[in-house]
């Protein structure tokens, strides 16, 4: 089966500032390297960087982090994500997630918060796939 962004341009870049992605609530997913490595970051112990910032194990391997619209992510400070350089793989991969690739109608829909989509250069449809693949669950 051939996806809408194998056969379409996809365009996609971060736009300076925002940070309309990391203020939505929902989810955010940690897998064993992004807990060593955001913990690592904070000069933290993985054990207590999962408890300080109350981590729920889904699995032994990988744990979740709860957003809400009255508890926004706490790596979110003014200036953008204070672990970026070690931000989990799925806030390096948006918005190439699944749900938001499953249709042309979905990445549309995904454009209305995200003024990144549509900007920037195109991308190939290995990178959407890689995108698309880096993140779990």
């Amino acid at each position: 089966m051939t996806h809408w962004w194998e056969v379409e341009p996809v365009r996609f870049e971060c736009q300076k500032g925002c940070i309309k992605c990391c203020a939505k609530p929902g989810w955010v997913y940690f897998d064993k390297e992004d807990v060593e490595k955001a913990a690592s970051f904070l000069d933290l112990r993985p054990g207590y960087f999962k408890k300080k910032f109350q981590l729920t194990p889904v699995d032994p391997m990988h744990w979740e982090m709860g957003v809400t619209e009255n508890e926004p992510c706490p790596f979110l400070g003014q200036e953008g994500c204070k672990i970026h350089p070690v931000k989990p793989k799925q806030c390096r991969a948006f918005p190439f997630w699944e749900e938001n690739l499953r249709t042309r109608d979905s990445w549309n829909k995904v454009s209305e918060d995200c003024p990144g989509i549509g900007e920037g250069p195109g991308l190939s449809a290995k990178l959407v796939q890689q995108n698309k693949d880096s993140i779990w669950p």
